[in-house]
């Protein structure tokens, strides 16, 4: 993870509980006080040229998004993105940025001479809903953009339906489906929401906020597919 907190400010995402390893919020500190690793590079190399390094997949955004906007000023991603090409190790990426396309160079060139799949997370058929919930990360529609132009150029892509909200976009995954086939991608993953410790309050904070009219039935089907509980860990 390059980054810890993300400016995306999704209300639903399971990275919020890490940033108080740091002293800050689950909330609006999540959103606002971003973490730079500066010497992610470096460090990936002295990584690799470690005897006991096998050549396993390395996935970038496991935690937070590793193409929000920051990206555009540090290029950590790309730093990364280079160093992997160089030594020819597999990638995997999950992001909802378009900034993606900036390294389609790399990308094509691990996909040549490596492995690299590109995940883009779309868990919503609606622009308007998902600016309510993913307030600063690019529209569907610019998301689904990204991916066709990925799989035009040749790059493994996927779909991740990530996360379900049960109540408020369960039943938007077959148009997702059709939409990110059509845009040329061949695997889709999906994940039922996490709402483990600081991100249930957060989470429920929101939801009220951006759908006081659906609230009550997000709130009973999370019950109802979790037996009760509104998490694993309640």
């Amino acid at each position: 993870n390059l980054y810890r907190g993300c400016f995306h400010a999704c209300a639903y995402c399971y990275a919020r509980p890490s940033h108080e390893y740091w002293g800050f919020g689950a909330g609006t500190d999540f959103d606002s006080k971003i973490i730079v690793k500066e010497e992610a590079a470096q460090l990936l190399r002295r990584t690799f040229n470690r005897p006991s390094w096998l050549g396993e997949l390395i996935v970038f955004s496991g935690n937070t998004d590793c193409y929000q906007p920051l990206e555009a000023t540090y290029g950590l991603t790309r730093a990364c993105l280079s160093v992997c090409a160089e030594y020819r190790n597999p990638i995997g990426v999950i992001t909802k940025g378009a900034l993606v396309l900036r390294d389609l160079d790399i990308l094509t060139r691990l996909s040549r001479e490596a492995w690299v799949r590109v995940y883009l997370s779309i868990p919503f058929s609606s622009d308007n809903v998902a600016r309510k919930v993913e307030p600063h990360a690019p529209s569907i529609t610019r998301r689904f953009e990204t991916l066709k132009t990925l799989a035009e150029a040749g790059i493994a892509t996927g779909i991740s339906i990530a996360p379900v909200i049960p109540g408020l976009n369960e039943d938007d995954m077959p148009e997702l489906l059709d939409r990110a086939y059509r845009a040329g991608a061949r695997t889709a993953v999906t994940s039922l929401v996490r709402l483990a410790g600081s991100v249930q309050p957060v989470f429920l904070e929101r939801m009220k906020e951006a759908f006081p009219d659906r609230i009550g039935k997000i709130v009973n089907r999370l019950r109802e597919v979790r037996g009760g509980a509104l998490t694993e860990s309640a």
